[in-house]
């Protein structure tokens, strides 16, 4: 039986009173007390052991004393009455053998009492070469084992401060390692070594540490802000994302930094999200941070894992794009007007011979309204006598930028035919340089006039 001390030391106290009372007589005493109590399972107080084994209430006293300090009885307390009941204990082995751990029970000597079948199994070793050795020179077979052994033998002797084993090697293993000093029935002291094998968790711990190293690594060097929440709480937040929208972005309202007209829209879109996260959803806004706008793409996403919701927030700053777009739009704008109010007739094709762009003053010329025209090709718009004029020098001048100028005679606004001079030149537009054709047709009556 073994038992864990309390504040007593039961050898000491064993020996210090057979100064005065025989060690055969104090078994006998404590003998017959565990007969009373086992057939008094309810317990007895001081006065009824005494009283049955015919002794001072003080001797029993000391008796059980020395009793539940080896574990052997109990002591439950009603009021002021102390009442005594034998311990309920199973044997060492039995425990040993319920336990799927790997376990050992040293002596003071470290020399092995009791292992259990998992202790037996780890070591690779029969219970005949392991119960009786001294732990330091148990002869297991693998160096791994050595190595294992020699630790746990300064476990034992309390010379380590941590619980965990690592044994390196090529089968590198991780051990958990609890030392518990303990008391046997004859007051000799010991401890009991409980072994637990950590790795596969230390390994998956590695594994989710390199992972997680890995995504802030990415995530701290990509251009787009991401932040990461869990429920409702921001667990992650890159340092793009607290450029983007500043520092103090726990608990902040989000759809507040977003810049009117597009708040009501934003905050009525991460709501949506937040109500329904798995539904993903995308917008684009101003936002204001520190006295400066950027606008940003913002995407919400979200994961489910064992019943958890991972919200995921990533922000792409597109400030360039949308004011160079907006200062294109503007040109575009002008461009348009200058079209619109030029005097002449003016027209644009492309290499097929389609119509790209005219304003109102060529529209009037052949005819047509303007929104005829475009998208129509030469020979949908120009009469056949008047085709071989009006495309004149076009395939020369696709072919070798540059200008080109003519006079010829083609139909009037308001009817009838006039003799004209034709300015024609190219450019290439968009990234891939696709070629335009631009011709402009002057009257030659608004040449002579000055016009």
């Amino acid at each position: 039986m073994l038992h864990i001390p309390d504040a007593h030391d039961i050898k000491d106290y064993i020996v210090t009173w057979s100064i005065d009372t025989p060690m055969t007589r104090l078994d006998a005493e404590l003998t017959r007390i565990r007969e009373i109590l086992r057939e008094q399972l309810q317990g007895m107080s001081v006065t009824e052991i005494a009283a049955a084994l015919g002794k001072n209430k003080h001797s029993v006293g000391r008796y059980l004393d020395v009793l539940r300090a080896s574990g052997q009885v109990e002591m439950r307390t009603f009021g002021m009455a102390k009442v005594f009941t034998l311990a309920k204990r199973l044997p060492v082995a039995s425990m040993l053998s319920i336990a799927e751990e790997p376990i050992l029970v040293l002596d003071e000597e470290r020399r092995v009492n009791e292992a259990n079948d998992a202790a037996l199994a780890l070591l690779a070793l029969p219970r005949d070469r392991v119960i009786g050795q001294r732990l330091e020179y148990l002869p297991a077979p693998d160096p791994l084992m050595h190595d294992l052994v020699r630790h746990l033998d300064r476990a034992a002797a309390g010379q380590v401060t941590t619980s965990e084993i690592h044994l390196e090697g090529e089968d590198e293993r991780w051990y958990w390692c609890r030392a518990i000093p303990m008391v046997f029935e004859e007051g000799e002291h010991g401890t009991v070594l409980v072994l637990g094998d950590i790795t596969e968790q230390r390994l998956s711990a590695e594994a989710l540490a390199a992972s997680e190293a890995l995504f802030r690594g990415l995530a701290e060097n990509v251009q787009d802000g991401v932040l990461i929440y869990r429920g409702e709480a921001l667990v992650f937040a890159n340092s793009r994302a607290t450029e983007l929208l500043g520092n103090n972005l726990a608990g902040c309202d989000l759809a507040g930094l977003v810049a009117e007209p597009d708040r009501e829209r934003a905050a009525a879109l991460i709501a949506a999200h937040i109500a329904e996260p798995l539904n993903p959803r995308e917008f684009r806004c101003w936002v204001r941070q520190g006295g400066t706008e950027r606008y940003l793409y913002a995407r919400l996403s979200a994961v489910e894992h064992e019943g958890e919701i991972t919200r995921y927030l990533v922000l792409t700053d597109l400030t360039g794009c949308q004011k160079a777009e907006e200062a294109l739009q503007k040109q575009a704008v002008f461009v348009q007007h200058f079209i619109d109010e030029f005097p002449h007739p003016f027209y644009a094709l492309d290499s097929a011979g389609v119509f790209v762009e005219c304003n109102d003053v060529f529209a009037a010329m052949v005819g047509r309204g303007r929104t005829e025209v475009l998208g129509a090709t030469v020979d949908e718009v120009i009469p056949e006598e008047d085709r071989a004029a009006f495309v004149a020098t076009d395939a020369e001048i696709l072919e070798h930028p540059g200008e080109r100028v003519y006079c010829t005679t083609l139909p009037a606004a308001g009817g009838g035919r006039s003799r004209v001079l034709v300015r024609k030149s190219s450019l290439r537009v968009g990234a891939d340089g696709v070629p335009l054709l631009v011709g402009v047709i002057i009257d030659h009556s608004a040449l002579v006039s000055g016009s």
